[in-house]
């Protein structure tokens, strides 16, 4: 007889059954006693693990789920076919994703598999770059997600991408496999690669110290320009910043594989297409409601944001429905609604949450134009999708356009377009380039030897949305992807849309990236959606951002 070697043991959920066709040999029942085993030595090292550094408890349970399996989507060329639609590759044949919402849960093969799988934690970036993990969802009583940044971590990606005549394959694995490269996020500065990637869930507001935090049950942060959040977010600390090509590169690589599709919003639309105004049409005083029709109520949706005023802006001789126009929240300022219920046949009561503060409901002039108070659609808060069953979907409907939603954890597309921190597009003798910052205590105002330009040009859409049907891709600087060409429609190619000046006849100049979409975009917005016309300066209430743990990153691995 001899001992089993335990060294290095491994948890395996899926254990062999023995059958009755199985030779009574030692090498088959041995097979079973050594996983046994090693299973138990695995969860011993977990326990006393448990008692240690919180960092090496995260990676231990993110390492449970390694499987080194290649999980691949191949999609055409658009030329080749222009359908959004991929075919599954690999690990990936078989599976099935589908989103959720508040009461259904969708099937998703992928949920809490592998790089799929993210841990929920309460976390820091130290003054190194290194993320550093508080307390762990489940295991600590002290995690909170209104009081602590609160975080997704991920197995770090390996990523492989072939592209040709034919179209384009992307293959992702939780392991390092021959031609594969580790995930822009988890290059540490020094070229070594975390095991590791961490992703900020909300959308950041500000926390009881008024600075950036990725939190629970407030507003997200509007007015963020891609220069303001360099202050911004440096207030937090010297290694954060605002969302980063790497982060929007890793979401968006889980995605594309999860659900074989470039048409993101087929999938899940998010807040995109909610854009409403409704007047009063019961004047009440001292309330925390509007009295609407019966048909407007109905475009509205509980627990949504919404804000009650009156404009005192006129455009033309019509009050203003822009959202940036103080008086249309001078009542109730992006506030969530609690309930809507009949008043009366033809109108509904829409109630809520100003925090005990009532208001009238009452008209208001505007020189000699009666202005009606007004309910007026804003994006949602944060933490909005708190309470969908999977780690996909949306609170109500996955494809209505008034939803916000989570992808595998993270919430996003709250109705604010995501501004990226770390890339500026620069125009030069009419051509616009992406270039890239990859270290977050040099991001500047301009484009200085810091930056790195991508190798690929951007397609000049003339100052008109157009549809994107193929994405640039630099091997050298694979997290930035910008529409190289612009031919498909709302529902072909990635059916997402790309708008930049006319740049044959634009000044040398610079622009920062919009992604994402915000509440009026409709069948633009998407996962690839890039809004490439404004300044570097320019923010407004459609402009937010999340904390980025992936500031501090090298070009590429060792």
């Amino acid at each position: 007889m001899s001992y089993f070697d335990i060294s290095g043991a491994v948890f395996n959920n899926q254990l062999r059954e023995l059958e009755t066709s199985d030779p009574a040999h030692a090498d088959v029942f041995n097979a079973v006693f050594r996983q046994l085993i090693n299973n138990d030595v695995a969860l011993m090292e977990a326990a006393s693990m448990f008692a240690g550094e919180k960092n090496k408890q995260a990676e231990f349970i993110l390492n449970l789920k390694r499987t080194g399996k290649k999980y691949g989507v191949h999609h055409s060329a658009f030329d080749v076919s222009p359908l959004s639609a991929g075919t599954r590759t690999l690990d990936a044949v078989g599976m099935v994703a589908q989103p959720s919402t508040n009461t259904v849960r969708g099937r998703n093969d992928f949920e809490g598999e592998s790089v799929f799988y993210g841990l929920e934690v309460n976390g820091h970036v130290d003054d190194a770059g290194e993320f550093i993990v508080e307390y762990i969802k489940g295991i600590d009583n002290e995690f909170s997600r209104t009081e602590r940044d609160t975080w997704m971590l991920y197995l770090t990606q390996w990523i492989n991408i072939t592209i040709d005549a034919n179209g384009e394959s992307l293959v992702i694995s939780d392991e390092h496999h021959a031609g594969f490269f580790p995930e822009g996020a988890a290059i540490r500065t020094d070229q070594t690669v975390r095991p590791f990637v961490a992703q900020a869930k909300y959308m950041a507001g500000n926390g009881s110290d008024g600075k950036a935090a990725s939190i629970s049950g407030v507003n997200a942060a509007h007015d963020q320009s891609h220069n303001g959040m360099i202050t911004r977010f440096k207030a937090k600390g010297t290694q954060y910043c605002g969302t980063t090509a790497q982060d929007k590169n890793h979401m968006d690589n889980l995605f594309e594989v999860a659900f074989a599709t470039r048409d993101s919003q087929s999938i899940m639309s998010g807040c995109t297409g909610y854009y409403n105004r409704f007047y009063a049409t019961v004047v009440e005083n001292n309330v925390e409601r509007i009295i609407i029709s019966k048909s407007d109520a109905n475009n509205l949706v509980v627990g949504s944001t919404v804000s009650i005023g009156n404009a005192t802006v006129l455009s033309g001789s019509n009050p203003t429905d822009d959202r940036g126009n103080a008086g249309l929240h001078a009542k109730a300022n992006r506030v969530i609604i609690t309930k809507i219920e009949d008043y009366d046949s033809n109108n509904s009561a829409v109630y809520v949450d100003n925090g005990g503060t009532k208001f009238s409901t009452g008209s208001t002039m505007v020189g000699s134009t009666e202005v009606k108070t007004t309910i007026v659609t804003m994006p949602w808060h944060t933490g909005a999708c708190d309470n969908v069953l999977g780690s996909c979907g949306s609170p109500n409907s996955n494809t209505s356009g008034k939803d916000p939603y989570i992808l595998f954890g993270v919430e996003m597309f709250l109705g604010f377009y995501e501004v990226i921190s770390n890339v500026i597009l620069k125009i030069s003798n009419h051509v616009m380039t992406a270039c890239i910052c990859y270290d977050c205590t040099k991001l500047a105002t301009s484009v200085t030897s810091d930056y790195v330009e991508c190798g690929y040009s951007i397609a000049d859409t003339q100052e008109s949305w157009k549809y994107i049907s193929e994405l640039g891709y630099d091997p050298e600087n694979p997290s930035v992807r910008h529409g190289t060409k612009v031919a498909a429609s709302s529902s072909t190619g990635y059916a997402d849309g790309q708008y930049t000046n006319k740049l044959d006849q634009t000044s040398d100049g610079l622009r920062e990236w919009r992604s994402g979409g915000s509440l009026n975009n409709w069948s633009g917005a998407g996962r690839w959606f890039a809004s490439l016309s404004d300044w570097l300066g320019c923010g407004w209430w459609t402009y937010a951002a999340r904390l980025s743990a992936s500031g501090r990153c090298a070009k590429a691995a060792a």
